[in-house]
C-alpha cells in the first residue's frame, strides 16, 4: 500500500483541487499528518499550493505512476479483485450514472428537460434506488474492501450521502459543493482504477 506521504499526493488525483482538512475527510488521516505531508509535498515540487488549497503536480503524477505497480501489485494480481472490477463497472457503475441522470433530468412529453425537483415522489424514488444500488455495491466491491481499507471508508462516505439525501437535503444527490453521493462516487471510482491499473471506461 502507499505510505502515508504517498496517500496524501494520491489523494489529490481524487480531490484535484482541495484544503488540508478536505484531503483527511477523504481519506481519514489526521489532519495534522496531512498537513506536515503537504508541506513536504509542496517544498519536493509534487504539490502546488494557492492558498489554503493544493492540486497535484507533475512531479507528484510521476512519484505515484512509479509507485503504484508495487504498491498495488497484489491487488492487481488478484482474480477475485478483478471479476469484482468488472462486475463494478458493467453493472452497478452504469445503474448509478443513469439514475444521476434521471436525477438531474426527466422525460416529459418524450424529451429529457432539467429536473426541477418539484415532483417529491418522482426524487424520493431516484434515492430509493440509488440506496438499493449502494447495498449491492458493498457486496460486489468486497474483495477490494477487503485489500484497501479506503474503499470501505468511500463507501461509508456514499452511505452518509445517501442518509442525508434520505433526510430532505437533496444536494447530498449529486450537489458539487457538498460530499454528494455522485461526489464521492467519482472520487471512489477514480481511486478504484489507480488501484487496479485499469482506465476509466468511455
Amino acid at each position: 500500500m502507499l505510505d502515508p506521504y504517498l496517500l496524501t499526493v494520491h489523494t489529490l488525483t481524487l480531490r484535484q483541487l482541495g484544503t488540508a482538512e478536505q484531503l483527511s475527510e477523504v481519506t481519514g488521516q489526521p489532519l495534522d499528518d496531512v498537513t506536515a505531508n503537504l508541506e513536504k509535498a509542496v517544498a519536493d515540487g509534487a504539490v502546488l499550493a494557492a492558498k489554503d488549497k493544493f492540486m497535484i503536480g507533475p512531479v507528484g503524477r510521476t512519484q505515484l505512476d512509479e509507485a503504484y505497480p508495487t504498491a498495488f501489485a497484489d491487488i492487481r494480481a488478484s482474480d477475485a479483485i478483478r471479476d469484482a472490477m468488472d462486475a463494478f463497472e458493467t453493472g452497478v457503475n452504469k445503474q448509478v450514472l443513469s439514475l444521476t441522470t434521471d436525477w438531474q433530468t426527466k422525460e416529459v412529453g418524450g424529451e429529457r428537460v432539467p429536473n426541477d425537483h418539484g415532483d417529491a415522489d418522482y426524487d424520493a424514488a431516484i434515492v430509493d434506488k440509488l440506496a438499493r444500488v449502494h447495498e449491492k455495491t458493498v457486496r460486489v466491491l468486497a474483495p477490494l474492501v477487503a485489500a484497501d481499507p479506503l474503499v470501505d471508508r468511500f463507501l461509508d462516505r456514499t452511505g452518509t450521502a445517501l442518509t442525508r439525501a434520505e433526510g430532505g437535503e437533496t444536494d447530498y444527490v449529486s450537489g458539487v459543493r457538498v460530499d454528494s453521493v455522485h461526489t464521492v462516487w467519482f472520487q471512489m471510482h477514480e481511486h478504484l482504477l489507480r488501484l487496479t491499473g485499469r482506465e476509466r471506461p468511455e
